[in-house]
Order: structure tokens, then C-alpha cells, then sequence
């Protein structure tokens, strides 16, 4: 295999979208048997962390699945799902049944993309009153399941490869217990590592792995995602790639009749946060916290971030059809006129501090409240009522109008 064959080459090429340049640097590794024994990849939700390791893994031991391979191929196997040496790791919640997790990773076969974290998607069968699970990797479950598969010989492929999502959920004693697997790897292992979060993990880990950053996506690969292999129609699939904040996994479930539903309440938040009008504020939070899981929570604040976004490029003269909400131009006008002092870009600043907390189990509604009263002070041109470096505060009262 040429080197200028193995550049133009990238992993996933049947399925994944957007990062092509990390996709074509896996070929590589895999094509040019470089192979070290453990990566991490890095990166905001839904960005295809997971879809990007599964890719990899098919290729490293020859799987034409995800992508196709070439002189590569080497097993007559399916997917990654039915190789033996391949195994998928997810966290779990403290009860749950060995079938649950099975169809959990059974989703994941299907397709690389699917929303399968128990915090994220408390249920897959649709019950939209399941409650989210925290999910972590407990030390029985490590030793038990993941220590065990690690020492395993490779049978079929080129290397015995552990897939473990969401390494910053594991329990301190694993994280400890499994320092000493990165340490001593067996011969022929290979651990592919995923993390929202890389900031929280042991730099003990972090050294020890091959960092592979995954760049949120561009809309532009979000909607031929959703054009492509989710045949969503496309007008749906142009807004909603506009909405997604990069995650595309989680854009997928977005139903565009809530989103329209939810737009309006958004308009009516600014609003409420504008006027300080505490009780309202307070309700339409409640009305988000009782109604919304976390896929919606992040839904809403990606329309909030789209919506602010648009006033400042209404502010700044561009074409309306740049516009994502290009149908509440009066309402975006109008907002312009008394928001001319805004402080547009510290108001989306604090949206991605939002994000990470709706990820660790903060009442959503208490996040709200929150973000009203910084608005408030934001809106008028004004510093946050709490300053940066004393964010660990309680909230003051809210400013008078």
C-alpha cells in the first residue's frame, strides 16, 4: 500500500460524518501498523466519539463494515459486533439487567451514532416518564467484565481491543485498579477510550494514552447526516442542523414540533429575563424542568445560543437568509432595538458553562433561574451579578429592572 493511497484514505467511510482529518490519520495508524496500545478520544457529546472508536477498531482488525478497507480486510465478520475481539464497554446504572445493556450495545451495532448512555436515555422504549439513571463503572463491574476481557488473547484480528465510554465515569478505586492495565498492557491489548470530559481525568491516565480531539461538528455535516442516513426531509434537516450545537447524535431525536413549541418559550424567556419578572421566569422553568429530559435540556439551550446568535448577526447587517430563525425577523428586530448595549458573546459564554452542568445532575430549573439573572444584568450591558472568579456562589437577588 502506497503512502499517497493510505492518505487519501479515511476510517468510516460508509457511515461516519465530519472528522475527516482525525478519520484519515486512524487509516493511517491502522494501514501503516502503528498501533500503540491506547488512545483517548476527547471531545464535547455527540460528536462521534464512540462511532469514531467502533470505525477504528473495525479496521485495525480488518472488519469491512463502517468503512470500507480495502487490503485492509482481513475478517469475514459482520461488524465490530461480532468479532471476538472486540468488546464495547458502557457505564452503568447501580440495577440494571445484563439484557439491557446487551440491547444497549445491540443500538450501537445498528448504528454507531445512537444515544446509548443510561444518563442521557434512561429508557429505549420510548417511556417518556423514565427518570435519567447515573451510570458509572462500579469496581465489581471493572474486575468482573472489563479486567477480565483485557486479558484475553487476540483470536481473529490483530489486536484484543476494549472499548470503554465515558472513562470519567469510573469509580476513584477503578480509575486507581485501572491505571495499572495502561501501565501493563498484555501483549496484543488495545484500549480505545472515550471522555466528554478530559479535564477531570488522572494525568497518570491522560499520558498514557494517544489523545485523538474530536472538533464539534460544522452544520453543513450535520445536515447531510440527517439528509443522508436519517432521512429527515430538508427543511427539518437544514433547522436542525442550525439547533445542534455540533452534537448530531443528539439532534436525531429532536422532535421538530416540541422544538417549534419550546422556540416560543424561548422568545417569552428573554423576555421574562429582560423585565426581571420573577415569577415567570420561575414557572417557565419548572415547565422545562417537569417537561424536558437532558437531550431537551441541551435542545433549549442550543435554540437559546441559535436565537442570540441571530441577533447579533441582525445587528451586524447580514442577509436574512443567514439567519437560522429567519421567520421571527420582527421578533429579532425587535429585540435589537432595546438590547443595542447587550453583551451578546457573554451570555452564549456562559451557555456552554450550562451545558456541563446539565450533565452532572444540577436541577435544570435552578440553572434557569440563573441564567435569567445573568441575563438580566448582560442584557443592559452590565458585568454578571457574579463575577467569573466567584462563580462557586450562591445567586444574589435578582437586579432591579
Amino acid at each position: 500500500m502506497t503512502d499517497s493511497y493510505s492518505e487519501q484514505k479515511m476510517i468510516g467511510d460508509k457511515r461516519l460524518i465530519g472528522q475527516h482529518s482525525l478519520r484519515q490519520q486512524l487509516w493511517r495508524i491502522a494501514s501503516e501498523d502503528r498501533i500503540s496500545h491506547a488512545y483517548l478520544f476527547t471531545g464535547q457529546p455527540g460528536t462521534g466519539k464512540k462511532a469514531l472508536s467502533l470505525a477504528f477498531a473495525e479496521a485495525i482488525n480488518g472488519v469491512e463494515h463502517l468503512g470500507q478497507l480495502g487490503p485492509l480486510r482481513k475478517s469475514n465478520r459482520r461488524s465490530w459486533y461480532y468479532h471476538p475481539d472486540i468488546h464495547v464497554f458502557l457505564p452503568m446504572p447501580r440495577t440494571v439487567s445484563k439484557n439491557e445493556l446487551t440491547a444497549r450495545v445491540e443500538l450501537l451495532a445498528a448504528d454507531p451514532y445512537e444515544v446509548v448512555d443510561f444518563s442521557m436515555r434512561p429508557t429505549i422504549t420510548g417511556d417518556s416518564d423514565a427518570k435519567n439513571r447515573s451510570s458509572f463503572y462500579s469496581v465489581s463491574y471493572f474486575h468482573s467484565e472489563i479486567k477480565r476481557a483485557a486479558h484475553f488473547k487476540s483470536s481473529e484480528g490483530r489486536r484484543n481491543i476494549i472499548i470503554i465510554a465515558n472513562i470519567e465515569k469510573m469509580q476513584d478505586k477503578v480509575v486507581n485498579a485501572f491505571l495499572k492495565l495502561l501501565e501493563e498492557p498484555g501483549e496484543d491489548v488495545m484500549f480505545l477510550l472515550t471522555t466528554d470530559n478530559i479535564n477531570v481525568l488522572l494525568p497518570t491516565v491522560i499520558s498514557r494514552c494517544q489523545i485523538l480531539p474530536c472538533r464539534p461538528l460544522e452544520p453543513d455535516q450535520i445536515y447531510n447526516g440527517l439528509r443522508n442516513f436519517d432521512n429527515v426531509p430538508d427543511d427539518e434537516a437544514r433547522f436542525l442542523s442550525r439547533i445542534a450545537g455540533g452534537n448530531y447524535s443528539f439532534t436525531r431525536f429532536y422532535d421538530l414540533e416540541t422544538l417549534q413549541e419550546n422556540r416560543e418559550d424561548i422568545v417569552r424567556f428573554l423576555r421574562l429575563s429582560y423585565t426581571v419578572d420573577v415569577g415567570g421566569i420561575l414557572e417557565i422553568g419548572q415547565k422545562w424542568h417537569m417537561e424536558c429530559n437532558k437531550e431537551g435540556h441541551l435542545a433549549i439551550i442550543n435554540m437559546i445560543e441559535t436565537f442570540l446568535r441571530d441577533i447579533a448577526l441582525y445587528s451586524a447587517g447580514v442577509d436574512a437568509s443567514l439567519i437560522t430563525n429567519n421567520d421571527k425577523i420582527d421578533v429579532i428586530a425587535n429585540f435589537c432595538t432595546h438590547l443595542k448595549d447587550a453583551r451578546i458573546d457573554d451570555m452564549i459564554e456562559t451557555l456552554e458553562e450550562v451545558r456541563t452542568l446539565l450533565t452532572q445532575n444540577i436541577q435544570p430549573r435552578l440553572l434557569y433561574t440563573v441564567l435569567a439573572n445573568r441575563f438580566a444584568a448582560w442584557m443592559r450591558g452590565a458585568e454578571s451579578p457574579v463575577p467569573k472568579n466567584e462563580s462557586w456562589k450562591h445567586m444574589p437577588a435578582f437586579i432591579e429592572p
